[in-house]
């Protein structure tokens, strides 16, 4: 599909025609959104890092995109899988940030 193929048939089923640089931000906008929900396996990157007691954040690698999934390993040596939250959720089930353990969440 070309360009101009493109905005006519957003034109034609949104029933409205935009100007050149409101269809190009669609555009830009569609395909950041495709490009972060599709989870391409080319992307994917596997990180160890290590968690300290009176440090709440985990450092990402430079070309960090998103987490697909995040885990941490106990003492036993076993993979506890987290749960994906919103920031929100975490500050409100967790207030106090002297809380210790192993984490179930991550934001």
């Amino acid at each position: 599909m070309t360009y101009t193929e493109l905005v006519t048939e957003v034109s034609n089923y949104l029933e409205n025609t935009f100007p050149t640089d409101v269809m190009n931000t669609m555009i830009k906008q569609a395909e950041q959104r495709i490009y972060n929900t599709v989870q391409l396996a080319s992307l994917r990157k596997n990180m160890t890092g290590t968690l300290s007691a009176n440090n709440k954040y985990l450092s990402a690698p430079g070309d960090f995109l998103s987490a697909y999934s995040l885990a941490v390993i106990d003492s036993n040596g076993d993979y506890l899988y987290l749960l994906n939250k919103d920031v929100n959720f975490i500050r409100e089930a967790y207030p106090s940030s002297s809380s210790s353990g192993l984490p179930k969440h991550y934001a």
